[in-house]
């Protein structure tokens, strides 16, 4: 606070105590550098998850058990990146608080719960391709077990926030009587802590064991199954008796294929490790009283946590050929309305049939994917066809579980009540292509 040195008012001969001991704020630049990532992130992430959110719940065939992991994790991921990011990013920014005990509790467990359910997705999304894989003929016991995963997720991520809403609390910091001058903070209590069941170490250690060790142990156990099933499938493929240019060009693109599905399995590991790694050491130390709290320190390990928030739509949504079909027919429809309106057509048709890959197809027939705009004045037709998930290439190798539609290509009187849907992982479908 200000006090007068020599009973004068000049400016000059004013001095300033300051209100937290030892404390020094962090330079310009770096905090122009802090608020400019934790915008990209919400720009992004708010962005990358809602699209990715939208398109599976539009198309219908998408709408699958196993896809709602997708649509969990992109919901956890949103909400990070639209009320976690936010709300850190104003606490370390003004560090006091003035909006109340109440909201005080529900911003501090929210940011942690949309965390859990985010880090939970992920682990769930893994345990279900490899039960998809590894257990190809269990359909049933298949999504008995993923509605299961799924309320898990929600189950135990309100569960480990509780302890946050306990200890968290608008606590009194500074006060100036004269002056009519009370600030608080928004933290956790130690005394609260004190008065828990455990300690904030164990609760600590407890969470860093669930959160992020246990989903790191599952992706590897289940993305090493997973990649081994199919190297069995690519080993016997090689070792069919072909012989001439043809087989030596199947050989190297199915083992260029193998190699580009183990770096994808093994990036998204690596994504989450390394992504939530600071931050969960961060906590550690500062539970064990080994560091001091840094609001500088903190906002960077926040960050690389909230860029797993903004990469994961491109890892589990972008790498399935599905979404980018659909991805593709909201983008060109968006560009024709767009078109349709600079060249004065009052009404532009648009009508787009994606044909999903079929799983018991013929092997002579290739299937496409036909998109055609019909507009009025012209009758111009633009076809264009985009490769199916059967013409998978080792770039394009998907890597999230869909809904795929078996038909007979043989016969192409049969009804719609004829046809027959199943539930199966991209991975599956490349383990079932001969």
């Amino acid at each position: 606070m200000g006090t007068i040195a020599n009973g004068n008012d000049s400016q000059s001969d004013i001095s300033y105590e300051p209100i937290i001991a030892n404390h020094k704020s962090a330079p310009v630049w770096l905090g122009i550098i802090i608020a400019f990532a934790y915008s990209m992130v919400i720009i992004f992430g708010a962005f990358g998850n809602i699209l990715t959110i939208f398109i599976v719940l539009k198309n219908k065939s998408m709408r699958t058990v196993q896809n709602f992991f997708i649509i969990n994790l992109a919901l956890g991921d949103f909400m990070i990146c639209t009320i976690t990011a936010p709300i850190t990013f104003f606490n370390i920014s003004f560090t006091f608080w003035k909006y109340g005990n109440a909201l005080c509790k529900f911003v501090s467990s929210i940011g942690g719960f949309n965390i859990f359910l985010s880090t939970f997705s992920i682990t769930a999304i893994a345990l279900d391709r490899y039960f998809l894989v590894i257990f190809p003929t269990q359909q049933q016991r298949q999504k008995f077990f993923s509605i299961i995963l799924f309320a898990l997720i929600w189950i135990i991520s309100l569960l480990l926030s509780i302890p946050i809403v306990i200890v968290s609390s608008s606590t009194m910091f500074y006060e100036v009587k004269v002056c009519n001058l009370t600030l608080y903070l928004c933290n956790e209590n130690e005394l609260a802590w004190e008065k828990m069941p455990f300690s904030k170490l164990s609760y600590t250690i407890s969470i860093i064991v669930i959160h992020y060790a246990f989903p790191i142990v599952s992706m590897v156990f289940a993305y090493t199954k997973i990649a081994s099933r199919m190297h069995s499938r690519f080993v016997h493929r090689n070792n069919i008796k072909l012989v001439g240019e043809d087989a030596n060009n199947r050989r190297k693109h199915v083992a260029e294929r193998q190699r580009r599905t183990n770096f994808l399995l093994a990036s998204l590991v690596l994504l989450f490790a390394v992504a939530w790694l600071p931050f969960n050491i961060f906590h550690m130390l500062l539970s064990m009283r080994v560091i001091t709290y840094s609001g500088t320190l903190f906002a960077l390990c926040h960050l690389m946590g909230m860029m797993s928030a903004c990469l994961n739509p491109v890892c589990y949504a972008f790498f399935n050929q599905n979404f980018r079909n659909e991805l593709f027919i909201i983008l060109h429809k968006l560009k024709l309305r767009k078109n349709s309106t600079l060249n004065g057509i009052n009404r532009t048709e648009y009508s787009a049939t994606v044909k999903r890959s079929t799983i018991l197809g013929t092997n002579n027939v290739p299937h496409k994917s036909v998109s055609t705009v019909v507009m009025p004045d012209n009758s111009l037709k633009i076809s264009m066809d985009n490769r199916s998930i059967s013409q998978c290439t080792p770039d394009t190798i998907p890597m999230v579980p869909i809904l795929s539609q078996i038909s007979n290509s043989g016969n192409t009187n049969k009804s719609e009540d004829d046809k027959i849907k199943v539930d199966k992982s991209e991975i599956e479908v490349l383990l079932e292509k001969n």
